[in-house]
């Protein structure tokens, strides 16, 4: 039988890509002057993740951290789809538990920061653009610039965690909700055991 690999997953590999953008570092700074990694995420934690791609519909998720363990839960129409991304394994599992399939594909280091930030932008420069609000909560606004690619930031003022993210290139908004710190469930990070394993190989992007 051929296995397609699931539109909803390659939406959920870009949002955890996405995702990196806010995960990238603690006291906000009051400061016009450019600045690195104003804040820094708890190394655990779970939240609500919304990403909004040009206009169209949105998708919530839910994501859990923990340590370098990292798992999205996405709900596309009647089903739900799943990905861990388990870097101390070097592996990636896609899980779709309608069809009790798990796809097992290598884990590739983006070279992000230590604090899963932009990936290849460790050295990323902060640059405070001043306060807005977001949905009720007063943030520090700052415009994020990398070598490569750039990002505005919003930094909840009250929980010193982001609120908002969007790449400066294109219209995609990312926005966190019901931010929990603390340590999460082991087994969310695991596979499930008496789920069939499939084996993804992709080519290697050329350098």
């Amino acid at each position: 039988m051929e296995h397609r690999f699931p539109r909803g997953a390659a939406l959920l590999r870009i949002a955890m890509v996405l995702a990196g953008g806010f995960s990238l570092c603690a006291a906000l700074s009051a400061s016009s002057e450019p600045a690195k990694e104003p804040y820094r995420l708890a190394n655990q934690f779970s939240v609500i993740q919304t990403i909004q791609v040009d206009g169209g519909k949105a998708f919530v998720q839910h994501l859990y951290r923990d340590g370098d363990k990292l798992r999205v839960d996405v709900q596309e129409g009647p089903e739900t789809q799943i990905i861990i991304l388990r870097k101390d394994q070097k592996k990636v599992y896609t899980i779709l538990p309608a069809q009790k399939l798990v796809l097992e594909s290598a884990y590739r280091d983006a070279g992000a920061s230590t604090n899963l930030g932009l990936p290849g932008e460790a050295g990323a420069v902060w640059e405070w653009q001043g306060k807005e609000t977001i949905h009720g909560h007063s943030c520090a606004k700052y415009l994020v610039r990398g070598d490569s690619k750039s990002l505005s930031v919003w930094l909840d003022e009250a929980g010193n965690y982001p609120l908002r993210v969007a790449p400066a290139a294109g219209k995609t908004v990312i926005d966190w909700d019901q931010y929990q710190v603390g340590p999460q469930p082991s087994n969310l990070f695991e596979p499930p055991a008496d789920f069939r394993k499939m084996s993804m190989s992709f080519p290697e992007r050329p350098r």
